[in-house]
């Protein structure tokens, strides 16, 4: 038999959601007060000396340039510890919680993405951290453990040449003759961590006679018939181990296939929450990371520079610049400890689901803003700064890293599109909601810790909450009788954006009581605002232009459309 999961959901707590606030359309702000935690800058003793390691024996501008990470670097991470961050002290592991792990990975990213991409893939995904909490006891489990104490890098494999969105992968695993084992064959695209992993979990069409079902199939790279077919470069995020992988009958014991009872382990409950995590670790973690390292490179640069006699710094437009990266980063960290910072993590699946998204837009914004800043030493790379004995800032490459951040793991207007399908679901399962709040009412106790301004945020966040569960029934009926065909998408798109906006209003809101930064929140706010008047009026909007008719023009090679664009 293959080794059969648990569907169950994790046992959690009862901490405040922000989904119970969209699907009922009233906040609960007086139990969202102190709910994340409050940032600390302390490290533990093991992720300091990793950071210290990295500080003098690693070269970012190396592992960009020359697109790898040295071996000799990698053995020395997993001396380190830096697979065993989230693993037990059983294993020799740190232990150390989602939030203290996110807080490593954004540290080492903060020195070089690509390494804490690597990191965050093997520390979020990897088979030991996604897999290992949800087997039996039996081989599999102590393989698994055994290699985590030994320092085993890990990933995950799942896209495809044909795409990562199919339901049923490409790659195969058929029963032996004497069925005590499979054998695998089939190509894996676009896999962090492939060249390098140890053991790989790999998504597999099982076919068994009774019928095909989805397996998670775990691999020990060294197995003959593995192999990495090629080391793929990107954009961004150059020198992250990535790969083409193909398996040419790698035969595997018929143990070593996850499956579920009925459908497909990569949609259990666990392992979903455990993707949710790991793209906060992935994604989120060095998005938060590039747009510190922006703020920090934005001070000094404005600290340097006049303009005719007049520092930089007393110029308006500068000082926006300046106030609107501030905001975004600190939006970044109070969703960050929100979404991880709670007791109960599984409670905030929503949460961490708008995470990934609006911390890659946030860095997105940060990272425009810093180029523009810093003119042509923003567009400047390393090398050349180093010629002519400049500051080497690498701000060129962390315009290439944060692109990289907003598609690896899931395009970003997919993600926000899975949003807005599940806010659908939920939505259709919640109770009726109550009457919207009267901003005149007193039920806006939480105000009194405010300025007038922030005061009058939460006022129109009480009204945008009030209006969610009205615009999820309409989109509802919108696209209902669709599930056929991909239409009607951008409504959904919208609902999973205008979630994230909110959401990021009410993390600000919430850590202003705590942190007391006023004018930081305002700004949020603000800038949040305007979005959002965008992403309703497109939701409410009558009509739309044709779309998809110029679509079929361009894909049909009409020829009018061709000479109309110089195709």
């Amino acid at each position: 038999m293959t080794v059969q999961v648990s569907t169950e959901r994790p046992v959690t707590g009862a901490a405040p959601t922000f989904l119970t606030a969209l699907t009922s359309g009233r906040p609960a702000f007086d139990a969202w007060r102190g709910s994340s935690l409050s940032q600390s800058a302390e490290q533990p003793a093991e992720v300091a000396r990793l950071l210290a390691f990295l500080d003098t024996e690693a070269d970012p501008d190396a592992v960009d340039r020359e697109g790898e990470i040295p071996p000799f670097l990698i053995a020395r991470l997993r001396d380190l510890g830096a697979f065993r961050l989230a693993a037990g002290k059983d294993l020799g592991g740190l232990a150390l919680s989602p939030y203290e792990v996110f807080r490593a990975v954004e540290a080492v990213a903060s020195r070089s993405t690509a390494i804490g991409f690597m990191l965050a893939v093997h520390n979020g995904i990897g088979v030991g951290t996604s897999l290992l909490p949800t087997l039996p006891h039996g081989s599999l489990r102590d393989l698994i453990r055994r290699r985590t104490a030994e320092g085993m890098i890990s990933g995950f494999a799942d896209s495809e040449p044909a795409g990562q969105g199919n339901q049923w992968p490409a790659t195969t695993a058929d029963p032996t003759l004497d069925g005590s084992a499979y054998v695998l064959s089939g190509d894996k695209l676009f896999i962090s961590n492939g060249p390098v992993a140890d053991l790989l979990g790999v998504t597999v069409t099982v076919r068994e006679e009774d019928g095909p079902r989805v397996g998670l199939a775990v691999v020990d790279t060294r197995a003959p018939g593995f192999e990495v077919r090629a080391g793929l470069e990107y954009l961004g995020v150059r020198g992250l181990p990535n790969g083409w992988l193909r398996l040419n009958g790698v035969t595997i014991p018929r143990d070593h296939v996850v499956t579920v009872p009925h459908g497909d382990p990569r949609h259990t409950p666990r392992l979903m929450s455990a993707v949710l995590t790991a793209r906060m670790l992935i994604q989120a973690a060095p998005a938060l990371a590039i747009a510190r390292n922006c703020l920090r490179w934005s001070r000094e640069f404005v600290a340097r520079r006049r303009i005719d006699g007049i520092g930089l710094g007393e110029y308006d437009l500068i000082q926006r610049t300046l106030a609107a990266n501030a905001a975004d980063v600190r939006a970044m960290d109070a969703v960050v400890r929100w979404s991880l910072g709670s007791p109960a993590p599984d409670d905030r699946w929503l949460e961490r689901m708008i995470a990934r998204n609006l911390c890659t837009e946030a860095c997105t914004r940060v990272v425009d803003r810093t180029v523009s800043l810093l003119g042509g030493e923003g567009l400047e790379t390393v090398r050349s700064k180093r010629r002519r004995g400049a500051l080497p800032v690498p701000l060129e490459r962390a315009f290439r890293d944060a692109r990289m951040l907003r598609t690896a793991g899931g395009v970003d207007d997919l993600v926000d599109l899975q949003t807005g399908r599940a806010l659908l679901a939920h939505t259709a399962d919640a109770p009726p909601p109550a009457a919207a709040h009267d901003a005149s009412s007193g039920a806006f106790a939480a105000t009194e810790n405010f300025s007038a301004r922030n005061a009058g945020h939460l006022r129109t966040l009480h009204e945008d909450l009030a209006r969610f569960p009205a615009a999820c029934r309409e989109v509802a009926a919108l696209v209902a009788g669709e599930k056929e065909r991909p239409a009607q998408q951008f409504p959904l798109l919208l609902l999973g954006r205008i979630a994230r906006e909110l959401f990021g209003t009410a993390a600000v809101l919430a850590a202003a009581e705590g942190d007391g930064h006023q004018r930081l929140t305002d700004v949020h706010c603000t800038a949040a605002r305007f979005r959002l008047r965008d992403l309703w009026a497109r939701l409410d909007a009558p009509d739309h232009p044709d779309h998809a008719g110029i679509a079929r023009a361009v894909l049909s090679r009409d020829r009018h459309m061709d000479d109309l664009l110089g195709l």
